[in-house]
């Protein structure tokens, strides 16, 4: 997505780590890079996240297993 912009960019190599350790950690969601990780407490408690939670209860356990 910033392909085209002169900006500061993590390196694959440091956001697959970044994403891993996350996997590892069991996190729901996973902001691997600096440029994500300012946005991510907005984001855990943004409302479109309460709503996903909230939907979640929908959802058969077995198929959340999926």
């Amino acid at each position: 997505m910033t392909r085209g912009f002169e900006i500061p960019k993590a390196s694959p190599e440091s956001v697959a780590v970044g994403i891993f350790d996350g996997l590892e950690n069991g996190e729901e969601d996973i902001f691997p890079d600096p440029a994500s990780q300012s946005i991510a407490e907005g984001w855990r408690t943004s409302v479109a996240k309460a709503f996903e939670r909230q939907y979640a209860g929908f959802v058969p356990e077995r198929a959340a297993a999926l």
